[in-house]
């Protein structure tokens, strides 16, 4: 009997206890479904009666879909007040996301119409900072999503403190976490649209942020940062805008950083007007020229079409010839008005060659039709206009080919760095078993290995520089259309620091002058060598002096016309000590060695030419000259008079 009663009363403290587990996890449930809610001032939450229901209806639906998310950690809840959150269950979702924004989609809640005011937007700020500082990712959203708010509702607020707050947002713009990331960014710009001019003294540090982030492997993040950028030029001071794009994107080593700088400098200038752009000091004019002849040469098309479009900006204005010849070399100058001029058709189009091939086919790859194949009128792919440089059109392609071309697009495209890792791989298998492929779709195909060669990814660009090395014996003289682009990809990776893609860089530079033409060689690294710096000015300077001396006895005008003006730039702007002005390496021993080489070929001739020089470049040619032991005007008075001393006080 007593062991009867025992059970039962154990049957009902166990059932008890069920029932409250029950009831705890009822209300859990009910309070996660009411974090679906629009948000109330300072966070409060409201749950309305069609909520309630929906959740009430939905529990085996929504259970089952809970059962099959990940587990995530603990998430903040935003309560009544402004003081810190508590943290609910494993399971409860992100408070910033009440109404307006989920973690997996797109933040876009910078609308009025969904933020509402802080009831005491003063600590409201407060939180945000302290938020954004926390280590807790889900705290830093929570911090972001205020700043929207304070931005939105409370401006006057923000502007107390906007350089903290600018500041404090553009450091999570490189949150680990791509949403934290993604969000960040676009806060950025609702502080551009929103606080406008107020926003010129971070406009710096901001712009070099969301550049770094255009070049980022995620189509989202770059789709983010590009679209923050767009904000931030519309809405600054377009001078500050400009210097910030100069500075943060153009000189990157990343293709598709300078890709959306180039974008965004072309819109920027738009604004400003040639008048004012070529007002300024000398040096400044001198800089920008440069830099958009620099834009016009890169190896992606995208960035060469806006570079040409922004040359053609400041070629309606009458003064803009005299800069021109004055700051370029003659030849120089030829090839740039050359091109702008060839491309003068194409460059009135509103949108560039890549945007017009996706907008004809989304799959076509590497695909084109017979009328887009390039002629021998030149290629969308060539800057410099190389002589003869011929690419063969095609005859109508046969299926098969058609697929070999669509799979080759699609492996160096793809997402993943194994797959584009195999089509570099694909690629070497047709040079060698169907070279003629390759040579009749040379500019289609090697537009996208040039992204390889800058890829991301260090295997990928090793592999890719590894197997252009191959290529080269193979295709020779086919390359010579492509040869701009590759020179600035591989000139590149000279300064990488990884020993593998620095070692595959070099073998790419020995296999072009031992298999292509070297006086085309010549040209188009003379072109690159001013805009380099480091390891790769100095490499490349060197492979010049190899150069002078095969190419000097068959073309000697090449030689003088190329590469005597890059002996200039180097006697005219460097230090003392061997180095350039806002550049890290010490070029004195390259330039020597150019100068050597220089004037074992040319002789006495090469003084002729220094003598049109200003005093101090021809003083410092012979002065680098004496550093081996050669003799200058004055030497030979120096020795006899060491000799004379010497005598003297031997006797």
């Amino acid at each position: 009997m007593t062991f009867g009663l025992q059970t039962l009363i154990e049957s009902k403290i166990i059932a008890h206890v069920i029932g409250q587990i029950i009831l705890i996890l009822l209300t859990r449930y009910f309070s996660v479904c009411a974090d679906f809610g629009p948000p109330h001032i300072n966070g409060a939450l409201s749950i309305s009666s069609s909520t309630s229901n929906a959740c009430r209806s939905s529990i085996g639906t929504t259970l089952r879909k809970r059962v099959n998310r990940p587990s995530l950690p603990s998430i903040p809840v935003i309560s009544q007040d402004t003081s810190f959150p508590r943290h609910s269950s494993a399971n409860s979702l992100p408070a910033i996301a009440l109404g307006c924004l989920e973690w997996g989609e797109e933040p876009e809640c910078g609308d009025a119409r969904e933020t509402r005011p802080f009831s005491h937007p003063e600590q409201g700020l407060l939180d945000a900072l302290a938020w954004l500082s926390s280590s807790d990712w889900q705290l830093k959203g929570k911090g972001l999503f205020s700043i929207r708010r304070l931005a939105i509702c409370h401006s006057e607020i923000l502007l107390s403190r906007l350089h903290d707050v600018t500041l404090a947002v553009t450091k999570e713009v490189n949150n680990l976490r791509s949403k934290v990331s993604r969000f960040a960014i676009s806060t950025l710009g609702e502080l551009f649209r929103i606080m406008k001019k107020h926003m010129d003294q971070e406009v710096e540090e901001v712009a070099r942020a969301l550049l770094q982030k255009t070049g980022d492997s995620s189509e989202f993040i770059q789709k983010a940062a590009d679209r923050s950028l767009g904000i931030m030029v519309g809405s600054v001071t377009p001078a500050r805008a400009m210097a910030a794009l100069l500075a943060g994107g153009v000189n990157h080593r990343n293709v598709l950083v300078r890709r959306y700088a180039a974008e965004h400098l072309l819109t920027v200038m738009e604004q400003i007007g040639a008048e004012k752009l070529l007002s300024g000091t000398r040096d400044s004019v001198e800089l920008l020229v440069h830099m958009l002849v620099k834009l016009a040469q890169d190896c992606n098309q995208d960035t060469r079409f806006y570079g040409r479009k922004m040359l053609n900006i400041l070629m309606s204005h009458p003064k803009f010839d005299g800069h021109l010849k004055q700051f370029l070399p003659s030849r120089d100058l030829q090839v740039v008005m050359a091109t702008i001029k060839q491309k003068g058709m194409e460059d009135r189009m509103s949108e560039p060659p890549s945007a017009k091939g996706r907008r004809e086919s989304r799959n076509s790859g590497l695909m084109t039709s017979q009328e887009n194949l390039p002629s021998d009128e030149g290629s969308s792919s060539d800057v410099l206009l190389l002589p003869h440089q011929t690419v063969r059109r095609t005859s109508l392609r046969t299926v098969e080919e058609i697929e070999q071309l669509k799979e080759l697009n699609n492996l160096l495209s793809a997402k993943e760095f194994q797959t584009r890792i195999e089509g570099v791989m694909l690629l070497l298998d047709h040079c060698k078993s169907n070279p003629q492929l390759i040579s009749a779709n040379i500019v289609q195909i090697f537009d996208v290995l040039v992204l390889r060669l800058q890829d991301s990814n260090k295997k990928v660009k090793q592999q890719s520089l590894e197997a252009l090395a191959s290529v080269i014996p193979i295709l020779r003289d086919t390359l010579h259309p492509v040869l701009v682009s590759l020179v600035a990809a591989v000139t590149d990776n000279l300064n990488s620091k990884h020993t593998g893609i620095y070692t595959a860089a070099v073998k790419v530079l020995e296999a072009s002058i031992a298999h292509l033409d070297n006086a085309l060689l010549l040209q188009a690294l003379a072109h690159r060598v001013r805009f380099l710096s480091g390891r790769a000015m100095q490499d490349i300077t060197e492979q010049l002096s190899v150069l002078v001396a095969s190419v000097y006895p068959r073309k000697a005008h090449v030689v003088e016309r190329y590469v005597l003006p890059v002996l200039w730039f180097f006697l005219s702007n460097m230090i003392g000590n061997g180095v350039l002005p806002g550049r890290s390496s010490n070029v004195r021993a390259a330039v020597t060695k150019l100068a050597k080489s220089l004037h074992q070929e040319m002789g006495s001739s090469l003084k002729e030419h220094a003598a049109s020089q200003p005093p101090h470049v021809a003083k410092h040619l012979w002065h680098v000259l004496d550093l081996d032991g050669h003799s200058s005007p004055h030497k030979g008075l120096e020795v006899q008079r060491g000799e004379i001393t010497k005598e003297k006080r031997t006797g």
